[in-house]
């Protein structure tokens, strides 16, 4: 991007772009060409831009309409750290997305030329299991 941005609104960025409006095109302009995502859905199989699109057109295959929104960012000196909802439809406001029973997750995002360089995700995988097995059976299942 031509324009020098904040962290976080480079992360915010790649979150309302690419991952909610799937953008993908923008991947190229927000991550480095090495990103490396740690603990994410493709973390050693694709790396860089391509990554990313894999990831979120992945997901868009499984919840096509998945969206995430951010409940916290801490801005530390060499990245920052994101405490995000994942949610199966976009949420009527932020605090409704708060209230929601969305999977719950952390990255940590290292930066390195204004570019996102590398991250570590981890969500709540517990609570999302426990959802699933509480899930309601189709009948006859």
């Amino acid at each position: 991007m031509s324009v020098t941005m904040s962290t976080t609104e480079l992360v915010q960025l790649a979150i309302d772009e690419v991952w909610n409006k799937r953008r993908l095109e923008l991947a190229d302009e927000l991550f480095s060409k090495g990103y490396v995502n740690h603990g994410g859905l493709v973390p050693d199989l694709v790396a860089g831009p391509e990554a990313v699109r894999v990831s979120v057109a992945l997901y868009q295959r499984a919840f096509p309409t998945f969206y995430i929104t951010v409940a916290e960012f801490v801005v530390e000196r060499t990245g920052i750290v994101i405490r995000w909802i994942a949610h199966t439809r976009r949420p009527s406001s932020l605090a409704a997305a708060h209230r929601a029973h969305g999977l719950r997750g952390i990255t940590r995002c290292r930066i390195k030329d204004g570019k996102i360089a590398e991250s570590w995700t981890a969500w709540d995988s517990r609570a999302a299991l426990l959802r699933v097995v509480d899930a309601p059976r189709p009948a006859g299942g």
